[in-house]
């Protein structure tokens, strides 16, 4: 039987990076917190589709 994920809200979101790789550090309102370590293009593949993201709201913005 298929398990959908927890929906949580975001509290922080921390980026560093460690030894040439990057380290997404996610907590949530809970206090519960996840270490995620990624390379650099999952890194700006990530910023890409945020910014597309957001580009997106701005227009939903601008036309409503």
């Amino acid at each position: 039987m298929a398990q959908f994920p927890i929906v949580k809200t975001l509290a922080t979101i921390a980026v560093t990076r460690v030894d040439g790789e990057y380290r997404i550090r996610i907590e949530d309102q809970s206090g519960d917190t996840a270490v995620y370590r990624a390379v650099s293009d999952q890194v700006v593949d990530l910023a890409d589709r945020l910014d597309d993201l957001l580009s997106d709201e701005d227009e939903e913005h601008v036309a409503g």
